[in-house]
């Protein structure tokens, strides 16, 4: 693949699917709200849709393929922050997990049984609380 061309969506599906933790809300940036990723890419080509409308007399549907660019805009603002989200949650149990492990450990060493703290036992922060842009 030559440099500044996207994979087939196809392609980042399975990346996804097959992500390591550490690299998943990384991989779903590029995928789909970087410059290149698939919001990018469909909002470029609404646009595109509407001025190839606009300029051959088809003013209705260029206004609406302007709208869904908009709306997509606002979705693409809304993926951001569900990765930022992903990547804060991920964080989070990788922790979890590695406390559970150095105190498995610290047990086994000592010789002494203690139940393995469960995720319903570590406190999880509130979750946030954000508003979703109305459709135009």
């Amino acid at each position: 693949m030559s440099a500044g061309t996207a994979a087939p969506a196809v392609d980042w599906n399975d990346r996804l699917a097959a992500a390591r933790p550490e690299d998943f809300a990384e991989l779903f940036h590029e995928a789909l709200t970087d410059d290149f990723g698939a919001v990018a890419r469909l909002h470029q080509m609404l646009e595109t849709a509407s001025e190839w409308c606009r300029a051959h007399g088809a003013r209705s549907s260029a206004s609406d393929l302007g709208a869904l660019a908009d709306r997509l805009t606002d979705l693409g603002e809304e993926l951001h922050l569900v990765r930022e989200d992903v990547g804060h949650e991920i964080h989070a149990h990788a922790h979890r997990t590695a406390a559970a492990v150095r105190i498995s450990s610290a047990v086994s060493v000592q010789g002494t049984s203690v139940s393995q703290p469960s995720d319903a036992s570590v406190p999880l922060p509130p979750p946030t609380i954000r508003l979703l842009p109305r459709s135009r």
